[in-house]
């Protein structure tokens, strides 16, 4: 379906507003504030026709402030610029479908769900949409900017159930800097060596240990699912959950790193170890295969240790009696 225009505003407008000066930057983001609120833009990364009405809009218009727009699963405010990963929401319509089917697969209402690593809150924001009114979702994200992005987000969502929280999760409570990447707007991190581009800064947020953090915030609740994207922290994080991942055997989704892990003590055959030792099993998932493969810990090790991979993404599920 093509999409309607805001009433007095004309598709003839739209070439005049692209061609416009700095001074009609107001108006470009205004049409195009409207435009996402009426797109059906939910289904742009299935539907190739709305996908390319919807990005020759884009590029035509030329939007420079964020935007609200609807995903799949969740509202987001997505900024135009390449300052955060939300460019690729409005490209594409969809992050990383193959991990978000599998993330949503074992989702169900009223779980609790911890997203380490959160960012601008992808798998939060999917898990907010899907555990419902009863279920609770805690998204990690120390980068300050990050943050603000992701709280905000929280905002947009039908239940609120999110709970955006300043820290990182590590081995033990503390404090850190964590270091900017301006080169990766996914990759800042707690390992100064683990950037694609050193901005020359660094803050220094909380840290707290899985374990303690929901003893506090959430007593008598069960985790159902972990997601991991800490960018070569994966270590801390497991040791700091280890109580809470062996008392309720909650799924894990993990980019393991084994370049930054294999600077690391033990590696990441520790990580694996980590997981086996629990009676858990692994399942890489191939997202340019749109793939899964389920793999012995000894076979995933050797592969950890000869590819030149930046990361895989792993699903760790307790096995079942």
């Amino acid at each position: 379906m093509v999409p309607e225009f805001a009433p007095g505003i004309t598709p003839g407008i739209a070439p005049r507003i692209a061609g416009a000066s700095y001074n009609d930057c107001n108006m470009r983001n205004a049409l195009f504030q409207t435009i996402a609120r009426i797109f059906p833009t939910r289904h742009i990364g299935t539907n190739r026709l709305l996908s390319a009405i919807w990005r020759t809009l884009f590029y035509l218009i030329r939007p420079n402030e964020p935007f609200i727009m609807q995903t799949a699963h969740y509202p987001v405010e997505a900024h135009p610029g390449r300052e955060t990963l939300t460019r690729a929401l409005i490209r594409r319509g969809y992050w990383e479908p193959l991990e978000t089917r599998v993330f949503v697969e074992l989702l169900s209402p009223g779980v609790m769900v911890v997203d380490a690593g959160a960012n601008f809150g992808h798998y939060a924001l999917t898990a907010s949409s899907l555990v419902g009114r009863n279920g609770l979702v805690f998204a990690f994200e120390p980068h300050g900017p990050t943050h603000s992005l992701l709280s905000r987000n929280a905002g947009l969502q039908q239940h609120r159930n999110l709970r955006p929280v300043r820290a990182g999760l590590g081995a033990e409570d503390a404090e850190l800097p964590i270091y900017a990447d301006a080169g990766n707007p996914g990759g800042h991190s707690f390992l100064d060596r683990n950037r694609r581009e050193d901005t020359g800064t660094a803050e220094t947020v909380p840290i707290f240990a899985l374990d303690g953090f929901l003893a506090r915030e959430a007593p008598g609740r069960t985790l159902s699912m972990l997601k991991i994207d800490v960018q070569g922290f994966e270590m801390d994080v497991l040791n700091g959950a280890a109580e809470t991942i062996t008392r309720d055997r909650p799924n894990v989704l993990c980019e393991v790193t084994p370049g930054v892990l294999a600077r690391t003590a033990g590696g990441h055959r520790i990580l694996l170890t980590f997981f086996e030792g629990r009676d858990y099993r692994a399942t890489i998932l191939w997202p340019d295969e749109d793939r899964l493969e389920p793999v012995e810990f000894d076979r995933l090790a050797r592969m950890l240790d000869e590819t030149d991979r930046e990361y895989f993404d792993v699903l760790f599920t307790p096995a079942i009696d």
